[in-house]
C-alpha cells in the first residue's frame, strides 16, 4: 500500500460489511487528506466527489485500511 500523506487524493474502498443506510453510499467516493494518524490508523479527509447524500467538503474520519491513494492524472 502506498503511504498516504496530507494533500493526497484518496478513494474510499468498497467493503462487503460497509454500513449502508439510505442515501449514504460512501464506497468509491473521493476526498483530499487533511490529516493522517498513523499511530491510531485513521485519516481525516474533505469529501470532494461522492454519490452519497453527504455534502461535498464534509470532513470525514476513516480507517486507513478503508482508503487508497489515487495517483494524479498526468496530462
Amino acid at each position: 500500500m502506498k503511504e498516504i500523506q496530507v494533500g493526497d487524493r484518496i478513494e474510499i474502498k468498497d467493503r462487503k460489511d460497509w454500513p449502508n443506510p439510505p442515501g449514504y453510499l460512501l464506497a468509491n467516493s473521493e476526498g483530499e487528506v487533511t490529516s493522517v494518524g498513523k499511530e491510531d490508523g485513521f485519516v481525516t479527509i474533505h469529501l470532494k466527489k461522492t454519490n452519497s447524500a453527504i455534502p461535498l467538503e464534509t470532513t470525514l474520519v476513516l480507517r486507513l485500511e478503508n482508503v487508497e491513494k489515487i495517483e494524479p492524472v498526468v496530462k
